[in-house]
Order: structure tokens, then C-alpha cells, then sequence
């Protein structure tokens, strides 16, 4: 007998509704709803409507799903919902797919081409800097999201259209994000092809940003060249052993993903280290002696991501407390066993970063900015195994590195110039949108009278 099916099923959350299944408590707080499934069993069975999906709530459940691709692939109800937004891309493709497309876009990703790239972060962020004026009322949450399109559009674009992608991008993103929404907590697809305005919106939306990049590929392709972007990047890539390209589609399926990723990672995590900084101005000068003593007068650049310890623990603090995919999923391609319970072949595995990054066991006093829980002699087994950002094993985010270069780059950048004060008394929360960002976060911005004073 398989020792497997010997094992017990995992214990159902408790609070579905027939039919419903748990969506009426997922679509009014679901953060809330799957941190209380965190203080149960290892998995928990919810239900999105009819459908069981299985929560894993441990972080070394977790890290094993996620460093076995063969038998946890990618899938499940939030992936499949990416997919059908940004296709079949290095993202959100099985573990097949990825082991084809993996080795011909990592060196688009190599630590020589983020330095070529990190031109365009410091350009953008300059130029945004430079529009302020003193005194000026920001929505930062907004601002940043348009410079981080603008950045990662520069980086992909440098041809004569990228000014104009750029913008459309800009103005197309936050329907399609909302529809992506819509699919993650209402995973049947009939509600979705009704003739409803927010249906329709998205799809225009959808469509818009493919033929945008089309449009770009098209040009790419007559021209020929190499432009140091990541788009000739990905386009001249070959896979060494086979000698295989990507073609027209598959770009630009990996350039939607590339451009969500990138836009929702950088602008949120921005915004919530401005904000974070704002509200501890202790850690604040602390960034800014730093930025004096390494930094100076010169410009930020690619190199000086890795040499700011303290801004990188107070980055590293905000990716812990605010994940911009707060949840992600996998399906099992065979009967399997996951903290002493059986799961079934092609059971949806979901597991919610938000989370696990402030599980009380890892992290005392999770719900708090405390940026020097990251010193080197303070992080433990515990405060290693919860954090993952960025994923682990063979599925790790490929453009980590990106990330991790841009957002110091352009927060040290702007605090450089710019003093950032919260505006309003009202409270900043997360929203969860199919991405998580922080609530509308309007701040005063003061210019520095002399340098990081």
C-alpha cells in the first residue's frame, strides 16, 4: 500500500459557507483571514468558492515545495491567474518550460547588464526629482509606481518609442492589475468573459500593453543591433546548449511579466520604505549619515546598492513586513505528502508571504519596522528560513538582483534632495489588489537646504 494515502487529509478552515466557501471573508480582510489560518495546523484546507485550496503555513513546509519543482510546479490559482494575464513566461511557466527559458534569459540578468541598466533607474529617478518643487503634496504610492514603469520601460526600451510606451504602460497597468484581482478570488472563467465594463476594460487593457510591446519587437527586430537594453538582451540570448532563441510571443509574455514584477516590486516596496523612513526618523538619519560618509556629492550608482548596509536592512525590513505578492501557489503533479498530511495530485498549494514573514516564532514583534533585526549578529535560523521575498531554489525570482539594485538606488537617490513628511494623520494599510500595495500615501516633500541635512 502507497504510505500516502494512510495519511490524514488536512483539517478544513473553519467558517465556509456552502458553495461561498470562505470568498465572503477573503474578499472583506483577506490578510486577516490567512493570518488566522497561521495559527493552526501546518496546512489548512480553505475553499474559494467551491474549490479547495491547501495553505501551507510553515516556513519549512514552504522552502520544501518551493525546492521541489517536480512534484509542486508552478500553477494553482494565483499563477494561473498571472498566466492568463502575462502567458507563459519565465514567472509563471512549468518547471519544463522554465528549464528551456531559464538558461536563455539569465544573462539578460548578469550583474554586467544591471550595471548597464541602473543608467536608466538613476536618469528616471533624476528627472522626477528635478519636476518637485518645495512644499509640494505627493500621492507617493502613485508616483512611484510611474517612475518604477518609466524605469523598467527605459530598461527594456531605448529606442525612439520608449517615451511613449512608457506612458501608455503607465495608463494601461492599473485596469489590468484590478482584473487580475478579479480572477485570483473568483477562479471560474465564465464571470469573466461577460460584457461588463470591467471585463471589457480589461481586456482593452490587456491588449493595449501586447501591442505596445509588439510594436517594439517589431522595431527591434528591423533594426538588429544590440541597444544594451533588456530587451536585445532577451532577444539575442541563446541557450547554449541548444542554440535556441526566444520568438516573437514568448517575448513578449516574458516582457508583461517582467514589466508587473518590476513595477509592482519597486513602487510599493519604495513607497513603503519612504514611509517607513518617515514615521522612524531615528533610522532615517541613520540612511543619510551613511549616504555621506560612502556616497557623498557624487551620484548613486549600481555598485553603492551593495555597499549601504543600512539602507539594505531597512529595504530588507520592508520586503519582510509589505511582499508585493503576498500570495502565491503551486499545484502538486502527484499524490504527495506535506507536514504529515496526504495531498492529492493536482491539488491547488498556496502559501502567503505576508504571513510568514510575521510568524512571532521567527520575529518578535513582527508587526513593527525594526531594521536592525537584520544586523549580521542578531538574524537567526528562524529569521532565515520565513524570509524569501524573492523565492528560493530554482524558481528564485531572476530579476532579484534588479530589484535590489533599483529601489536603494532610487530611495537613496531621492532622500538625497528631498525630506518626505506624511501629510495627513490617516493611516497607511496594505491593500491587497492581486498585488499587495500600501493604501494612498499623500506626503509633503522639503527640499534639503544643504547636503542630506
Amino acid at each position: 500500500m502507497d504510505p500516502i494515502t494512510t495519511l490524514p487529509a488536512p483539517p478544513a478552515a473553519p467558517g465556509a459557507l456552502p458553495l461561498a466557501g470562505h470568498l465572503w471573508q477573503l474578499v472583506r480582510n483577506p490578510l486577516l483571514f490567512f493570518e488566522r489560518q497561521h495559527r493552526g495546523a501546518g496546512v489548512v484546507v480553505v475553499r474559494i468558492g467551491p474549490k479547495p485550496v491547501h495553505l501551507v503555513t510553515r516556513p519549512g513546509l514552504v522552502r520544501r515545495l518551493l525546492t521541489d519543482p517536480v512534484t509542486f510546479d508552478k500553477g494553482g490559482i494565483f499563477i494561473d491567474g498571472v498566466r492568463a494575464l502575462a502567458g507563459n513566461g519565465v514567472a509563471t511557466c512549468p518547471t519544463a518550460d522554465h528549464a528551456v527559458q531559464r538558461p536563455i534569459l539569465q544573462p539578460a540578468f548578469h550583474r554586467r547588464r544591471i550595471v548597464e541598466y541602473s543608467t536608466a533607474m538613476r536618469a528616471g529617478t533624476d528627472e522626477l526629482s528635478r519636476s518637485w518643487h518645495d512644499g509640494q503634496h505627493l500621492d507617493v504610492v502613485r508616483v512611484l509606481h510611474r517612475l518604477a514603469a518609466d524605469v523598467v520601460t527605459r530598461t527594456l526600451f531605448s529606442g525612439p518609442g520608449a517615451a511613449h510606451a512608457a506612458r501608455e504602460i503607465q495608463r494601461l497597468f492599473p485596469p489590468m492589475l484590478a482584473g487580475l484581482y478579479r480572477r485570483l478570488i473568483v477562479p471560474v472563467a465564465w464571470p469573466h468573459r461577460l460584457p461588463l465594463p470591467a471585463n471589457t476594460e480589461f481586456d482593452a487593457a490587456l491588449h493595449g500593453i501586447r501591442r505596445i510591446i509588439a510594436q517594439e519587437i517589431a522595431g527591434y527586430r528591423a533594426d538588429g543591433r544590440d541597444r544594451g537594453d533588456l530587451l536585445s538582451a532577451m532577444m539575442h540570448a541563446r541557450d547554449e546548449r541548444t542554440g535556441a532563441t526566444l520568438t516573437d510571443t514568448e517575448l513578449n509574455e516574458q516582457v508583461i511579466g517582467m514589466l508587473m514584477a518590476a513595477i509592482e516590486t519597486t513602487g510599493s516596496a519604495a513607497a513603503w520604505l519612504l514611509h517607513s523612513l518617515a514615521t522612524h526618523p531615528e533610522v532615517e538619519e541613520a540612511v543619510l549619515a551613511e549616504l555621506r560618509d560612502t556616497v557623498g556629492d557624487r551620484d548613486l550608482n549600481a555598485h553603492d546598492a551593495g555597499s549601504l548596509p543600512v539602507l539594505r536592512r531597512a529595504m530588507t525590513e520592508v520586503l519582510r513586513l509589505y511582499p508585493p505578492f503576498w500570495l502565491l501557489s503551486r499545484v502538486t503533479t502527484r499524490p504527495s505528502e506535506l507536514g504529515g498530511y496526504r495531498i492529492p495530485a493536482r491539488a491547488d498549494v498556496v502559501f502567503s508571504l505576508y504571513c510568514l514573514q510575521r510568524a512571532p516564532e521567527a520575529f518578535p514583534r513582527p508587526h513593527r519596522f525594526e531594521p536592525d533585526r537584520w544586523l549580521p549578529d542578531r538574524v537567526t535560523a528562524g529569521q532565515k528560513d520565513a524570509q524569501m521575498p524573492f523565492g528560493v531554489g530554482t524558481r528564485k525570482c531572476i530579476g532579484d538582483m534588479y530589484g535590489q539594485t533599483e529601489i536603494p538606488l532610487i530611495v537613496g537617490t531621492l532622500l538625497r534632495h528631498w525630506r518626505f513628511r506624511h501629510a495627513t494623520g490617516r493611516t497607511v494599510v496594505p491593500l491587497v489588489k492581486g498585488t499587495m500595495r500600501p493604501s494612498p500615501l499623500l506626503m509633503v516633500v522639503t527640499r534639503r537646504t544643504a547636503a542630506f541635512s
